[in-house]
Parts: C-alpha cells; sequence; structure tokens
C-alpha cells in the first residue's frame, strides 16, 4: 500500500529518435561477460554525452535494447543493440562519440536510425568461423566437427 506522502516518480517524455548499433568485440573484450558489457556501454554513453531517454520510475535506466548476449570467449563482428534518444542525433556524430569512449577491443561499426521492426525480424541467421591451429592432429578436428 502506498504512503500517502510518498511521491510518484516523474514520467519522462517518450523517445524521439532510436538508433540501431552494430558492434565488434575483439582481442581481450571477447572476455567480457554480456552483463560486463552492459555496465560498460552505460558508462561509454555518459562519457560520450549521448542524450540516452531514460525509463520512468523510481530507478530510470537507459534505454537500451540487444538483440541477444553476446557470447563470452567469442569475438564477433557483428552484436547489435539498439538506443533510445531524447534528442534527434546524427548517427555518424554519435558512432564517433561512442568509439571515442570505447574499451579497449570495442568498436562501433554502424550507426543507423531504426525503423522499429523487431529483432527476430532482421536477425534470421548467423554466420562462425572457427579458426584451428595448424598444430592441431586433423582426425581430431574431424572428430569434433562430427561431433558438433
Amino acid at each position: 500500500m502506498a504512503h500517502r506522502n510518498q511521491r510518484q516518480p516523474e514520467q519522462l517524455a517518450p523517445p524521439v529518435q532510436r538508433m540501431r548499433l552494430r558492434y565488434a568485440k575483439r582481442s581481450v573484450a571477447r572476455f567480457m561477460s554480456h552483463r560486463d558489457f552492459a555496465r560498460s556501454f552505460e558508462r561509454v554513453l555518459l562519457r560520450a554525452r549521448i542524450p540516452m531517454a531514460l525509463s520512468s520510475g523510481f530507478n530510470p535506466h537507459p534505454r537500451i535494447s540487444y538483440a541477444n548476449a553476446s557470447p563470452t570467449g567469442a569475438a564477433s563482428e557483428a552484436e547489435y543493440l539498439e538506443i533510445a534518444l531524447w534528442e534527434v542525433c546524427d548517427p555518424e556524430k554519435v558512432k564517433d562519440a561512442l568509439n571515442a569512449e570505447m574499451p579497449t577491443g570495442m568498436e562501433v561499426l554502424e550507426v543507423v536510425e531504426s525503423d522499429r521492426v523487431a529483432w527476430t525480424e532482421v536477425l534470421t541467421a548467423s554466420a562462425w568461423t572457427v579458426h584451428v591451429p595448424h598444430s592441431t592432429d586433423p582426425a581430431a578436428v574431424s572428430s569434433a566437427v562430427d561431433a558438433l
């Protein structure tokens, strides 16, 4: 039951623009868990002074939607997320500002305005490349591929 003197949180204005980002995880960044990346990316948004739209409520959070959790331990050239902004921005300027603040091994490769189509309709397949060291026994590789 709400206390009589308890104020309701301010309802924030809806976002005016949404942007989809494609980013890469390389080098040491491939060992970041998805949760670590999410926390790190929120800090990047603050340092880059991106006008993030926030959720309403007692504990507002930046409006970020991840296409999926990025795998820990795997490098990637195509991880996706969407951000909501309270101010209209140029996608190239957002990309440059974010890249100036991204941690080692992370890079924003593309920023475009979102058409609001669901991630499940946009991302329909993944392509994986597995690099096997030359010293690995070919029979062992063949067996591992069969098992996979």
